[in-house]
């Protein structure tokens, strides 16, 4: 089952692949690649378990909403950035900002597909085919 403690959770795991991929602070997988220095081993070990945690968080947000619900979700996440940008609170106009702005959007946006099937079950009470057949 679904809590706060495990959206939380999920948004967290979302926000490290997200932000530590790329961030415009300068202390990203991204920024430490620019580097010369340390071992490429540890950072391809990096690199790839980055990629496949975003897959597996792709993945599931896929199978659990399709095109139609990962649409919505984007189309209401993207009109929040709208409200947020028409409020004052976030300027889109500064790169800095704007970039922010776009992985906040795009973490809770993975994390919500990430436990949609669980958010569905809560909602609905239906449950998906998978966890029928665990049962």
């Amino acid at each position: 089952m679904l809590s706060i403690l495990g959206y939380s959770v999920r948004l967290l795991i979302a926000m490290f692949v997200i932000f530590g991929g790329f961030n415009p602070s300068g202390y990203s997988y991204y920024h430490w690649l620019q580097q010369e220095d340390g071992d490429w081993a540890v950072k391809l070990f990096v690199g790839l378990t980055l990629i496949v945690i975003f897959y597996l968080q792709v993945n599931a947000m896929w199978r659990s909403m399709r095109l139609v619900g990962t649409s919505m979700l984007t189309i209401v996440v993207l009109s929040g950035v709208w409200l947020a940008s028409d409020l004052g609170l976030v300027d889109l106009h500064d790169r800095t900002q704007f970039i922010l702005t776009i992985q906040i959007a795009l973490t809770v946006l993975l994390g919500t597909g990430f436990c949609w099937s669980h958010i569905r079950y809560r909602l609905s009470g239906q449950m998906d085919s998978e966890n029928i057949a665990a049962r």
